[in-house]
């Protein structure tokens, strides 16, 4: 296979089919890096990595299978990489640590495992933003089943133990926000609505979620508000043209 420079600017191919796919692709991968069929791995990873240049983990994947391959210039390129994307990505720099010293550069290997170190100690109780994310969404999904079988308590605690380890995941920040309307915490849900749909108004989810509440709570021209404000990002978005159809044929009626 021909040598592919990281850095190398080329164009990219259209994202919109293959971002769907990414995870798929990606545990694809995985698969034949588990019975060392490099080849295929590789051809995956480059070729997402042609596409998402800045995703840290494509980067480590690469790094992780120049190694396993022996190319280690090849292996600490992408894994330095991947660091600069995410310093804090403890298994990146794991990696390029055992790379260094494969390559006899002892003294760099020591060097990037105290900077590990150091990142760790300067953070009470730190966590790798990877692992946090994982453990999140296992908080969500416990938080889901409690959810299915009505128990809210315990689902909105696991919610806020997922926030707790992962503050910007605005799909959980919804699910809470539901739980706590449910629970009858009003002002809550309100506030934590308001607040998600700010810093992420791309996710409709959370102002539709707005305007639900203020809508149950009879403030119906501020829940119309919300819901044409999710129009003017998406004129097309379902839920929104759905309720305003219903509080304009109630005002008509």
């Amino acid at each position: 296979m021909e040598r592919y420079d990281p850095f190398e600017k080329t164009e990219k191919e259209d994202t919109s089919d293959i971002i769907n796919r990414i995870d798929e692709l990606i545990s694809e991968a995985d698969s034949f890096l588990e019975v060392n069929d490099f080849t295929r791995a590789e051809e995956i990873l480059i070729f997402l990595h042609r596409n998402f240049p800045d995703f840290a983990d494509i980067c480590n994947r690469l790094g992780h299978l120049y190694h396993q391959k022996g190319d280690y210039v090849r292996a600490r390129e992408f894994l330095e990489r991947a660091i600069r994307l995410n310093p804090d990505y403890t298994e990146a720099s794991l990696n390029l640590a055992v790379t260094l010293n494969e390559m006899g550069q002892y003294s760099k290997a020591q060097e990037v495992v105290h900077n590990v170190q150091n990142r760790v100690s300067a953070k009470e109780e730190s966590i790798d933003p990877f692992v946090a994310g994982k453990i999140a969404n296992k908080h969500k999904e416990l938080g889901d089943i409690y959810r299915e079988f009505f128990m809210l308590n315990e689902a909105a605690s696991e919610y806020r133990k997922a926030l707790s380890l992962s503050p910007g995941f605005a799909d959980i920040q919804v699910k809470l926000g539901i739980t706590l309307r449910e629970l009858g915490f009003v002002d809550e849900a309100l506030e934590l609505f308001s607040s998600t749909a700010t810093k992420r108004p791309d996710y409709s989810s959370a102002r539709i979620q707005l305007g639900i509440t203020f809508f149950s709570q009879g403030f119906i021209d501020r829940a119309a508000a919300e819901w044409e404000e999710v129009l003017e990002l998406n004129p097309e978005n379902q839920k929104a043209l759905m309720y305003l159809s219903f509080v304009k044929s109630n005002e008509s009626g």
